[in-house]
């Protein structure tokens, strides 16, 4: 078994055949690498893209609370409006004023306490 493996290890042949087969592998290895670069950057970008997204809904949302808490605070002003709203005078005068940031609210009940658990994470 040796002598076989001594014999093929000394042919002639053998080192034109592993000079080709290891500059097959570095070839192989180089157009990977360089392939993984790019992939690599590409994932980086998206990471970017999304990150920069995040924060701008981030934002946004902070921006939209806010707005649904100063609205909030100018209710509790405003609770005169609301009693006179029991009158029918009243509450159309209330529908035709429409007072801001009730739809702020409305759309935000149910994302606050979503918002407000990220918030108090970090």
């Amino acid at each position: 078994m040796l002598a076989g493996l001594r014999q093929a290890l000394m042919s002639p042949v053998t080192g034109p055949i592993a000079t080709a087969i290891a500059f097959t592998l570095a070839v192989g290895y180089g157009v990977s690498a360089s392939t993984w670069k790019a992939e690599k950057a590409g994932y980086e970008r998206r990471i970017a893209d999304l990150t920069q997204a995040s924060d701008k809904a981030q934002g946004d949302l902070r921006n939209e609370l806010a707005a649904c808490h100063a609205a909030g605070a100018a209710r509790q002003v405003a609770t005169s409006d609301y009693v006179a709203a029991a009158t029918p005078d009243g509450a159309r005068r209330l529908l035709e004023r429409r007072p801001e940031g009730i739809d702020a609210c409305a759309r935000m009940e149910s994302a606050d306490r979503a918002v407000l658990s990220n918030l108090k994470k970090k």
